[in-house]
């Protein structure tokens, strides 16, 4: 018996000092769900959208719905519309539950993203706000809010966020959030504009002195100006998160260019137009932006023998920044040599280099606008026309995998010279397409009555800027009715600043704005940029080509342009707003 006992004892405590060793590749395990909160939570959007869609993916209806929306929010919260609208196309909504005003929200969010400011008002308007929860219902009023800023309803907008304020009660995060909106609408608008509206309320006062000041102040005056503000405005909303962001903005002033190099073509060689309608834009924007601590501009003349020199003289000169050259083999050349300053480029081209910025009015820009446009309208099955060589294969091309890539179908026709008996015989084909994308910018009069007589069934035509000269001329251009185009805010949109140069530009030289309109307002984005080259932190910005977009790569592309029809022979804006609830 006593043996026995001995025998259990020896083997439980044997037993008890046997450790289990762990393996080396375990790993704890983190729940998809969690892990994707948490990435949100800590501002990493992208990377949290996909997790979110792995869950969706591992789970069934409605589940994998509900994963899927909180993917599509979070790609908006990144700013990634087109990945946020490829995914809202994916969504089976008959399977999902209780989506409707969620989806209904997520639309309004593209829209305003896009500025269809008439489709966002138009679905905010057929909901019922006081019917729904609190979340919903402050998302809401964030989107009208944020609408009617975007529209330029500056007043109302501000109204509005007032309201917003109420619903957050008092929660720091949402606060915050909610005022760096209302701030970043304010800061988009115009000068003349802000100075102009006045308001009984001393807090939306406040907000509009508080933009005046930001505008108007310098380096010189920050600090009287910001105590002057906050003694008329005691316990104003802005004080505690925006004024610091105001007095950041007006210190950076002080590292602004005092000089700045103009490498453009000489006024009397081939290019010598397009270099002058750069070159007064870009000083017409000088004179109105910059009252005080205005660089000093020198411009040079340049072509491919001496643009090495000349940028290396520029520099010599003492230039901070460099703005050009216009020309893509002129930027080659210096893509291919060390640049010791930041350099503005004035076209696209495929070289990379370090301090080289590339912004441009390229046509591929328009393409994408245009595939998104047709795409959101609800088109799958196109018709694409370009003319025969390089600039008409590369709109093609980049048309084209963007399309086929989103899933859509594509008849691909390049057309020469002799091109209206051939393009007959190749219409008379497709009678199935929804939809035709239409470049042939010496052609498009004759294009258009062709398309509509041999497709019959009226099917919407899309095309760029080319389709439009940027000048009315309802006789010449009655053929386009019913064809949609994109263009700049510059010639379809013209904010306040935009009316006040032009102006300015019809009286000094008329016949020369109406054949290079579109490269007076690349001057003018150019000089804005050029002045803040050198600290330039913004990824987006609005610009009078469109709102701009850094890359990484240093190209700044041309995005959400306005749109607009033709009707009796004039453009007619699409998208007009309705502000009213």
């Amino acid at each position: 018996m006593l043996n026995r006992i001995f025998i259990i004892l020896l083997v439980t405590i044997l037993s008890n000092c046997i450790q289990v060793p762990k393996q080396a590749d375990q790993q704890v395990f983190v729940d998809p769900a969690k892990k994707a909160k948490m990435l949100e939570k800590q501002g990493d959007y992208q990377q949290a959208a996909k997790e979110y869609l792995l869950v969706a993916n591992q789970n069934s209806s409605p589940t994998k719905q509900g994963h899927q929306v909180s993917a599509i929010r979070t790609f908006l919260k990144a700013n990634m519309i087109d990945a946020a609208k490829a995914e809202l196309d994916k969504l089976d909504t008959k399977h999902g539950y209780g989506l409707e005003i969620p989806l209904a929200l997520i639309n309004v969010q593209i829209d305003i993203a896009r500025t269809r400011f008439e489709q966002a008002f138009k679905t905010l308007k057929s909901i019922e706000p006081n019917s729904l929860k609190p979340t919903l219902k402050l998302e809401y009023e964030q989107l009208y809010a944020q609408a009617l800023g975007g529209n330029g309803n500056t007043l109302e907008a501000i109204y509005e966020w007032a309201k917003v304020e109420k619903l957050t009660h008092l929660d720091p995060m949402a606060l915050k959030l909610n005022q760096q909106r209302l701030w970043d609408d304010l800061s988009k608008q115009d000068l003349t504009k802000l100075q102009k509206i006045k308001s009984p309320d001393d807090i939306a006062t406040g907000w509009l002195e508080l933009a005046v000041l930001d505008k108007i102040s310098h380096i010189e005056r920050v600090q009287k100006d910001i105590n002057k503000w906050q003694q008329l405005f005691p316990k104003h909303p802005a004080s505690q998160y925006i004024i610091p962001q105001v007095v950041q903005h007006l210190n950076t002033i002080s590292i602004r260019p005092k000089k700045i190099a103009l490498l453009l073509p000489a006024v009397d060689s081939r290019f010598g137009g397009y270099a002058e309608a750069v070159k007064n834009g870009f000083l017409e924007a000088s004179k109105i932006k910059q009252k005080y601590n205005k660089p000093q501009i020198t411009v040079y003349n340049i072509n491919s023998d001496n643009i090495l020199t000349e940028y290396k003289k520029a520099i010599k000169n003492g230039a901070e920044v460099i703005v050009g050259p216009l020309l893509k083999k002129n930027i080659e050349i210096l893509a291919k040599n060390q640049l010791t300053v930041p350099t503005l480029a004035l076209n696209h081209i495929t070289d990379k280099a370090n301090n080289l910025y590339q912004l441009g009015l390229s046509p591929d820009d328009e393409a994408l606008e245009v595939v998104k446009r047709a795409w959101g309208d609800g088109h799958r099955s196109s018709i694409i026309l370009v003319p025969d060589g390089s600039w008409g294969k590369g709109i093609l091309n980049t048309f084209s995998s963007q399309w086929e890539k989103l899933g859509g179908q594509l008849v691909k026709i390049v057309y020469g010279k002799n091109f209206e008996s051939s393009i007959r015989k190749k219409l008379q084909k497709f009678k199935k397409v929804d939809m035709v994308f239409l470049v042939a910018p010496q052609h498009a009069r004759q294009f258009v009555p062709l398309i509509i007589a041999k497709l019959v069934n009226k099917i919407p035509i899309y095309s760029i800027s080319k389709v439009y000269s940027g000048t009315q001329n309802s006789k010449l251009d009655k053929s386009l009715n019913g064809v949609l185009f994109v263009d700049m805010p510059w010639i379809l949109k013209p904010n306040e600043t935009a009316v006040q140069i032009q102006l300015a530009l019809k009286q000094s030289e008329p016949e020369k704005v109406k054949k290079f309109n579109r490269l007076y307002a690349l001057g003018i984005d150019a000089y804005n940029i050029s002045m803040q080259l050198r600290y330039l932190k913004k990824q987006q910005w609005q610009g009078q080509t469109g709102q701009l977009h850094l890359e990484e790569n240093g190209i700044i592309h041309r995005k959400q342009m306005p749109w607009a029809h033709f009707v009796k022979g004039l453009p007619h804006l699409l998208d007009k707003t309705v502000v009213s609830k």
